[in-house]
């Protein structure tokens, strides 16, 4: 029969917190799912974790990498291409969330195309603050429109959940071709123009251990200039797909530009790498 909600579980490195997810899907009150475990090759203690699950009858399908893809967003997409079910949850490995979580939002979605939990971060010494997941700044019930694009409008996946017709076909996803912002990306391939809800009945928890990839200050230069690069890929993508108010390309290159800039120390704005950076800037503007 096919599952009503499909659960796709991408893992890499994360053994330390692997158990604690697995136990807030398993132990879900809904329980009218398939789980879809992927390991990315991971070098640490994750394999022992996850075979446990691997004959397990809520999954349908156990995927072990034998070399890293490089991009968590390749995993997304092996997933979706594998999920059956009505709904489909991509339950992050490091994360949690309630044991209502699923029940709360299948029964919430009603005429929506998706819905995101009510979030809060947290870490080993207990929870941090709310996410304010910058889509529901104006309402907990909107249509993703143009502004949308200036921000990742969700900023954890695993407190969605989502229709699956919504992203078929999958037969060319752009949303895989990056590795550092093809969450931003996702959204608008997928989810522009659609009906999201936020529902406050329930929680996911989103980890933030240390320096997470969100934490823009503790990446070097390198990073920074693959960050700018895939924004600046993004908006020109975006440009050929529809017409943009005319300020709105320049307003999104200078966002994202002062943000990689102000992070860089003095020394680093006399690299080499600084000078590709601002060139790159300066050409896309």
């Amino acid at each position: 029969m096919t599952p009503l909600v499909s659960i796709i579980v991408p893992n890499y490195n994360h053994a330390a917190f692997l158990q604690e997810r697995l136990d807030s899907i398993f132990k879900q009150t809904c329980q009218d799912f398939e789980v879809i475990i992927l390991d990315d090759a991971s070098t640490d203690d994750s394999l022992e974790i996850l075979n446990v699950y691997k004959e397990h009858p809520k999954v349908s399908h156990f995927v072990v990498n034998t070399t890293n893809s490089g991009s968590p967003f390749l995993q997304w997409q092996k997933g979706l291409a594998l999920a059956t079910g009505n709904y489909v949850w991509i339950a992050e490995s490091d994360d949690t969330c309630d044991l209502d979580f699923l029940a709360s939002n299948i029964e919430n979605i009603n005429d929506a195309d998706g819905i995101v939990a009510h979030t809060e971060s947290f870490n080993a010494q207990g929870i941090i603050n709310e996410v304010q997941h910058p889509a529901f700044k104006k309402g907990t019930s909107i249509s993703l429109d143009t502004d949308s694009i200036l921000y990742c409008p969700i900023l954890n996946v695993s407190a969605f959940v989502f229709k699956r017709n919504i992203i078929q076909p999958l037969h060319k996803p752009h949303f895989t071709s990056y590795k550092l912002i093809g969450d931003r990306i996702f959204y608008y391939e997928f989810f522009q123009g659609k009906k999201l809800l936020q529902n406050r009945q329930t929680k996911s928890y989103f980890r933030q251990e240390g320096l997470g990839v969100s934490n823009l200050g503790a990446k070097d230069i390198q990073y920074l200039k693959k960050y700018f690069q895939e924004h600046r890929s993004f908006i020109d993508y975006v440009s050929k797909n529809e017409t943009l108010p005319k300020h709105f390309k320049k307003m999104y290159v200078d966002r994202y530009f002062k943000r990689v800039r102000d992070r860089l120390s003095r020394s680093e704005k006399f690299s080499f790498t600084y000078l590709q950076i601002y060139l790159s800037y300066v050409f896309t503007r």
